[in-house]
């Protein structure tokens, strides 16, 4: 009886195990595509809601200051405005930090500032006109909550 109530026990636990990571993966997916909608219809102000930091930018210094990283925002989002009125993205991978972090070759000091086991890196592919390419979303989880603190193209077509 004691090993029947267990199995049940265990089996009820995985199940909640992985619809948990399953809300969690829902949720890293909805941050990630309102932080690029709020890039692509240039509102700073819905994107800095999104956003948290320490920021993590590929071959940059990590935004500590939210100040700071809103006037990055700002100068991004003057550069491109006009330009990504077509961009249009699908989630192509999800995956936890936990599970990734040794294959991270580069800025790993960095990424480690920004990403804790249980968040997670959403691939996307992104297109803009004729461009296609690979971009890498980090979304950081905390206590319930999602933000971006990481972006970085990882190719283009």
């Amino acid at each position: 009886m004691k090993k029947y109530l267990f199995g049940i026990m265990a089996f009820l636990v995985s199940t909640m195990l992985v619809q948990a990571a399953e809300n969690t993966d829902e949720l890293a997916k909805k941050t990630a595509g309102d932080f690029l909608d709020a890039f692509k219809s240039n509102k700073i102000e819905a994107a800095m809601k999104i956003a948290s930091t320490p920021f993590y930018l590929k071959n940059r210094d990590l935004i500590k200051d939210k100040a700071e990283l809103e006037k990055h925002f700002s100068e991004e989002f003057k550069k491109n405005a006009g330009k990504v009125n077509d961009l249009t993205h699908s989630v192509k991978e999800i995956h936890s930090f936990e599970n990734i972090k040794e294959k991270i070759n580069e800025d790993k000091e960095k990424i480690d500032e920004v990403l804790k086991d249980g968040d997670r890196v959403v691939l996307l592919e992104v297109k803009i006109g004729d461009k296609e390419m690979t971009v890498a979303i980090a979304v950081a989880l905390r206590q319930g909550k999602a933000s971006v603190v990481g972006v970085s193209k990882v190719s283009e077509k």
